[in-house]
């Protein structure tokens, strides 16, 4: 069974998770009370959710990683363990 991944593809949707949840985390944080580390966060998820974005609208042109080198494993798993433990807390 020979399965095609898209690298790239795969790289930018893990950032894209990782801002929403980073801006999900600044929203839940902001309903209790709006603090600097709330403002950082709104920012931090805005821009990881951009650039995600922008990357996944051209993602062979982006410079996203097209093979699965070390950058990419870590990346993503980094991204995605992120993600789950900010879920987690929010949750």
């Amino acid at each position: 069974m020979d399965v095609e991944v898209d690298y790239p593809r795969l790289y930018w949707l893990s950032f894209a998770v990782a801002g929403l949840v980073t801006l999900l985390r600044a929203v839940v944080m902001g309903l209790s009370q709006v603090t600097l580390q709330t403002l950082v966060l709104l920012v931090v998820g805005m821009v990881v959710l951009g650039t995600a974005v922008r990357g996944l609208k051209d993602p062979a042109a982006s410079g996203a990683p097209t093979e699965p080198t070390p950058l990419l494993v870590v990346a993503v798993l980094a991204a995605t363990v992120y993600s789950l433990f900010t879920l987690a807390t929010i949750l």
